[in-house]
């Protein structure tokens, strides 16, 4: 296979950067997530209404960027595997989205694959390294402090 030369002005770029390992991360996942026929973006979105027991449907598209058209499809499909059954929700009009002991099975054994996969992906990152790069991720994706409030006085 022949390697293309990389731009140095595009090595600097941390865009460029974390795209790149975007890419190599999502095809990684996709191919570990195949034997299990779903996305990641399916796996996020299972993950989504454990940690959040009784979302709903809209919500739970709000906080996938997806369009309501999407996140029903979304949730149909899920349910049709049995890992998601809706049931009543806060108001008549609205269905809460609760996960089933399936799909917890699902999730358990699907996190454990991506895991044993991304341990091969990151070899060669120290134990340390793994770490700060998780940590500067994190502490990135929350972006600069609020500026505190100041008190009204009078």
């Amino acid at each position: 296979m022949i390697r293309l030369k990389e731009a140095p002005e595009l090595e600097g770029l941390l865009g460029y950067q974390v795209q790149l390992a975007w890419l190599k991360l999502d095809n990684n996942a996709r191919d570990v997530l195949a034997p299990f026929d779903i996305s990641p973006a399916r796996l996020t979105a299972l993950v989504m209404v454990r940690d959040n027991p009784g979302c709903g449907q809209t919500t739970l598209g709000r906080a996938l960027s997806i369009n309501r058209s999407s996140a029903m499809k979304l949730v149909n499909a899920l349910e049709g595997r049995g890992w998601v059954e809706r049931q009543a929700g806060r108001d008549l009009r609205s269905n809460g989205l609760y996960l089933t002991a399936a799909g917890e099975q699902a999730i358990a054994a699907m996190i454990d694959a991506l895991r044993e996969s991304e341990d091969q992906l990151v070899q060669p990152l120290s134990h340390d390294e793994l770490n700060q790069l998780l940590m500067l991720l994190a502490k990135f994706r929350r972006g600069p402090p609020r500026p505190a409030r100041v008190a009204r006085t009078g």
